[in-house]
């Protein structure tokens, strides 16, 4: 239901109470006026009959005039209550002006040009990401290893995304090669593996693979 519609219904609502209310109101003022009307044409020294329709009479103006206060009473409380809602709707309708006059959000279009941007973005961050870097240092390894072979190590087959630290232990965060979503991502801890290649140690800055075949490598950490 529109906001127009309900504000109708509630003051035709208020407004059939407020007359039925004022209708009873007039009936009671009109049985008290026919009432002391009949008193004061009363003759000075009326029958013993006429005396008891008197006193019947004064009982029941006695017995209405409660009854009128309580109706003034309610048609004034109904009065403050209509002025209430009276605000209240008033409110509401400045409320929902100001709602209209806020700019609508992005369409649809637009979030969905804005996600392929970002998913081009991240392909391009992708290529920079896996391009051949010069390892920081040379790791002491247990086994000899030729310089020939270090030369042609193959490249890391993920790309290190930085530290995470989970209390006291920290994890390196790698990205597998080709991946993009944020649910693909390893946490890998020394003596973990990832496409082969295991994780060392973990260092300032750095992170230390072997490679089978190859020996040990070290990885700049983002």
């Amino acid at each position: 239901m529109k906001v127009h519609q309900f504000q109708a219904l509630v003051i035709g609502a208020l407004c059939l109470g407020a007359a039925v209310l004022a209708a009873e109101s007039y009936n009671q003022h009109q049985q008290l006026a026919e009432l002391q009307s009949a008193a004061r044409n009363a003759p000075a020294d009326p029958s013993p009959s006429l005396r008891r329709d008197i006193g019947e009479l004064r009982s029941t103006l006695a017995t209405l005039s409660p009854q009128v206060a309580a109706l003034k009473d309610a048609q004034h409380q109904h009065t403050i209550a209509q002025a209430t809602l009276g605000q209240q709707l008033d409110e509401l309708w400045a409320s929902v002006r100001i709602l209209q006059a806020v700019p609508p959000g992005p369409s649809s279009a637009e979030l969905t040009a804005l996600a392929q941007r970002m998913g081009a973005a991240e392909v391009i961050l992708e290529k920079l990401s896996t391009a051949p870097k010069v390892p920081a240092a040379a790791v002491p390894t247990t086994s000899p290893i030729s310089n020939q072979s270090k030369a042609k190590a193959p490249q890391p087959p993920f790309t290190l995304q930085g530290i995470e630290t989970r209390g006291t232990i920290r994890f390196v965060a790698a990205l597998p090669a080709g991946a993009h979503a944020l649910s693909t991502v390893h946490l890998l801890q020394p003596g973990d593996s990832l496409n082969g290649w295991q994780l060392r140690a973990i260092r300032e800055g750095q992170a230390v693979f072997h490679v089978p075949g190859h020996g040990d490598r070290t990885l700049p950490i983002p």
